[in-house]
């Protein structure tokens, strides 16, 4: 018997997410004994001090449920944003709250928008639902199409997502540009903006989204712990909205969803969220670097306000096979063809710590020059 047939066809089209590969498994496979991954836009600098002793007494409580409400997170967190704590909900991960969001809002012929080159649970997550995915192409500037997504909307689409800033683009949105796009969205249509690079952000003019919820009921506000604050590994995301939007959401939410480790952490880095600022600030410093010798190799960098870059190689080179290139010298980057639906120069490097910046800059000029 065909098991794969007992499955919706949408279920059975869909080509699971990879991710980037783990250092240990690069070693194992290539007998490397030095490896630096900047792959998957993780922070290199690790998590705090504090939140590690915090999650180590948290440890302490494995054989206790969490708290299925995350009660004390949501309220510092809902009094750190300014926000009403009714209107808060935490996820395992910001890509759950997106789940969340799609299995709440979308019945059988209903639709999401989101665009192309974008991040690629979007896709992933509406084929699983029913196909129910709209996709419209990235700009030409490698930015989101606000209007064309705006005129895409139509009686069947309950959901929009906009990823700002965007990946694997690094781009964004002007604020004037945010702004008109929720003005030619219907009220009943949800605005989902997925800001999980947020705190990387340095433009004046990006959107500040926390302060358009009032007068947009409708508006989604998607952040998480998982980058600046180095939470990768425990998953700790949250949505912000209009508290009736977000209780019918915590309806769809699965018990426990966020683990009492994460919890832990959270909570610690809601206590040092002054470390923020020079996180980014050397997260920059060093993605300014890397640009800089990438368009000194013939890469054409396209401007980011993330921990990451999307860059296109020199010409004549692919960047499948320069990843592998890169692969045997023991540096993993991503290349953004394939599922990512990018061009076959696009790939996408992470800022790393200055060492593994300067190993994955020298790796290439031994290839390239």
């Amino acid at each position: 018997m065909d098991l794969a047939s007992l499955f919706r066809p949408g279920i059975r089209g869909i080509r699971p997410y990879t991710p980037g590969k783990p250092i240990e498994e690069v070693q194992r496979e290539l007998g490397l004994v030095s490896v630096v991954k900047l792959a998957s836009n993780e922070n290199p600098e690790g998590p705090l001090p504090a939140v590690v002793e915090a999650v180590a007494r948290a440890a302490r409580d494995l054989n206790r449920y969490p708290d299925a409400a995350c009660f004390a997170l949501t309220r510092r967190l809902a009094a750190h944003l300014g926000v009403d704590p009714r209107g808060l909900i935490l996820g395992n991960g910001s890509n759950e709250v997106i789940d969340m969001l799609i299995r709440a809002l979308v019945s059988p012929g209903e639709t999401v928008v989101f665009s192309e080159r974008s991040f690629i649970v979007y896709a992933l997550t509406t084929q699983a639902h029913f196909e129910c995915g709209r996709p419209v192409p990235l700009g030409a500037d490698d930015r989101h199409d606000l209007p064309a997504m705006a005129a895409a909307i139509d009686g069947t689409t309950k959901l929009v997502i906009v990823c700002a800033p965007n990946n694997p683009t690094g781009t964004y949105n002007t604020a004037d540009e945010f702004r008109a796009f929720l003005a030619a969205v219907p009220g009943h249509v949800v605005v989902a903006v997925d800001e999980a690079y947020y705190e990387y952000v340095v433009a004046p003019d990006y959107p500040q989204t926390l302060g358009l919820l009032a007068a947009h009921p409708n508006l989604v506000v998607l952040r998480t712990f998982s980058k600046i604050h180095s939470l990768a590994g425990l998953r700790v995301g949250y949505g912000v909205g209009h508290p009736d939007l977000v209780g019918e959401l915590h309806k769809t939410r699965e018990p426990f969803n966020v683990n009492a480790l994460s919890q832990a952490a959270a909570l610690a880095c809601l206590d040092h969220w002054d470390q923020v600022a020079g996180r980014r600030d050397r997260s920059r410093e060093q993605l300014e670097w890397l640009a800089r010798e990438l368009a000194a190799l013939g890469f054409v960098n396209v401007p980011s306000q993330t921990n990451f870059i999307l860059t296109r190689t020199p010409a004549g080179r692919d960047a499948a096979s320069l990843v592998e290139e890169l692969l045997r010298k023991g540096v993993i980057v991503r290349p953004m063809g394939g599922p990512w639906g990018m061009d076959a120069r696009a790939l996408r490097i992470s800022v790393g710590l200055p060492a593994e910046n300067r190993r994955c800059i020298e790796a290439l000029k031994e290839i390239l020059v």
